[in-house]
């Protein structure tokens, strides 16, 4: 992981991770990094979309199309373009909503 976050600030490149699975740890060897956290570990600069879904849980919740991406290191005015792109043309239905949704306090 380090090694791709160190290659993708180097070449300018944007970090696209899938971490749709990390509900999905059987073993307690090893915890789960996320690429955020790696490359705040590495002090990169770098941009960075990371993917979840409630889809593939471990619940036997497939099927049920809620999920949500974390864009850091863009731009305010990026965000502000992908969040009117993502508003006109993006809705997931109420099931959906309510599984990415925060949990009552």
């Amino acid at each position: 992981m380090q090694e791709i976050v160190r290659f993708c600030e180097a070449e300018g490149l944007v970090l696209l991770a899938d971490e749709v699975y990390q509900e999905n740890i059987w073993q307690k060897r090893e915890p789960w990094y996320s690429f955020k956290k790696v490359s705040r570990d590495l002090g990169a600069s770098l941009q960075l979309c990371s993917f979840h879904s409630c889809s593939k849980g471990f619940l036997g919740e497939c099927g049920r199309r809620g999920g949500f991406v974390e864009f850091d290191g863009f731009d305010p005015l990026v965000i502000d373009q992908l969040y009117k792109l993502s508003s006109i043309s993006l809705c997931s239905n109420v099931e959906g909503q309510i599984m990415t949704g925060e949990p009552p306090s």
